[in-house]
């Protein structure tokens, strides 16, 4: 069972975790010196996926990155009022790897639902988040994809127009 005490040992876990996922589908090669950001999943705004991405990097960008224990410290303050905790690896580099804790607040839920889970302790998640552009063979792809990378948007001109390519051949009439 998830409580505020053991919190620590349960995001070491869930940090390897997700560590070992980004080797197996991630080409990047991963830093053992970790540091970690804190966000709030209910602060990003957008219409769709791609505002609320680059709405996200910029608030992370803000974000000073903490140690292990400072962001322990920080997520056991509000620990009762989290519903959900997801860790990304917002930016993977040579000397550092950042991982990115985000969490969703009970306050931001219907209040209806709130009284059935307000007892409950937070969801934890490990996530990899992966380009559009990605299909499930055996290549890997930059975990860094969704800081708009050169090679992502590379990727990215190829699968627009192989989609734009797939649209004009569904849609010409056939004789």
């Amino acid at each position: 069972m998830n409580t505020a005490k053991n919190i620590e040992e349960q995001l070491e876990d869930l940090t390897t975790r997700l560590l070992e996922m980004v080797n197996l589908y991630c080409c990047n090669d991963i830093s053992e010196n970790l540091v970690f950001i804190l966000s709030d999943i209910s602060k990003v705004k957008g219409e769709n996926f791609f505002i609320q991405r680059r709405n996200k990097n910029k608030l992370n960008k803000k974000t000073k990155p903490k140690n292990f224990n400072e962001a322990i410290l920080d997520l056991k303050e509000i620990y009762d009022s989290i519903y959900d905790i997801n860790l990304y690896v917002y930016k993977a580099e040579k000397h550092q790897t950042i991982i990115d804790i985000r969490y969703f607040l009970k306050s931001n839920l219907e209040p209806n639902f709130v009284k059935t889970i307000i007892n409950n302790p937070p969801m934890l998640h490990c996530k990899i988040a992966h380009p559009p552009y990605f299909k499930n063979d055996d290549k890997k792809f930059d975990a860094n994809w969704e800081l708009g990378s050169l090679r992502y948007s590379w990727n990215m001109f190829w699968w627009r127009a192989a989609y734009k390519y797939k649209q004009l051949t569904y849609s010409v009439p056939r004789e």
